[in-house]
């Protein structure tokens, strides 16, 4: 498998782990919907820089 394609897999494992975690927090119940709400979009946000660099 040459490098490039590496870098692909592990960007979209990345990506996927941070999709599932993403869910996971918004499924768990808690009081403070604003920090579920910020720590949700800290990860989408992250999972666009991982994949496109912005």
């Amino acid at each position: 498998m040459s490098r490039p394609v590496r870098i692909g897999v592990v960007i979209r494992r990345l990506a996927a782990r941070l999709e599932r975690e993403r869910r996971e927090a918004l499924a768990e119940p808690t009081e403070d919907l604003g920090w579920q709400a910020g720590f949700c979009e800290g990860l989408k946000h992250a999972q666009c820089v991982i994949r496109n660099g912005d």
